[in-house]
């Protein structure tokens, strides 16, 4: 066994059945638009660091990334709202696109997961 295996820290595993209970909810400082094709467009502030920070003041830079959603992603996007918990947002995936359940619960998953680590979403446990 090599010796970088014993120092990392095992990733944890989270129950499916928990995940499909909590309650995705937007960051309120990630700004959408909705398109005239129904997309979104979400607006991400940034706030730069060191020299580009610098380089930023000098050339005028953006302050914002604009991240365009398809039609399945802006889906989602829209039910992140506090109101559906992951289990609905899976079933109306379902429907609405025709696919097995397997499949949209791994596609969202693994969108929600990026959402989340970019800090664009959070959960809640129970609806407020």
């Amino acid at each position: 066994m090599p010796l970088m295996r014993l120092f990392r820290k095992p990733k944890p595993t989270i129950d499916r059945r928990a995940v499909l209970k909590l309650y995705p909810v937007r960051n309120p400082a990630v700004a959408y638009e909705q398109r005239e094709d129904g997309t979104c467009l979400l607006i991400v502030p940034f706030q730069p660091r060191g020299i580009a920070r610098l380089l930023s003041r000098i050339f005028k830079l953006p302050r914002e990334h604009k991240i365009e959603l398809d039609e399945t992603g802006t889906t989602v996007w829209l039910l992140c709202d506090g109101q559906h918990n992951v289990e609905s947002i899976v079933q109306r995936l379902v429907h609405r696109y025709k696919l097995e359940r397997r499949e949209a619960e791994f596609s969202l998953f693994a969108f929600l997961n990026t959402l989340s680590q970019r800090g664009f979403i959070a959960y809640l446990k129970k609806r407020q």
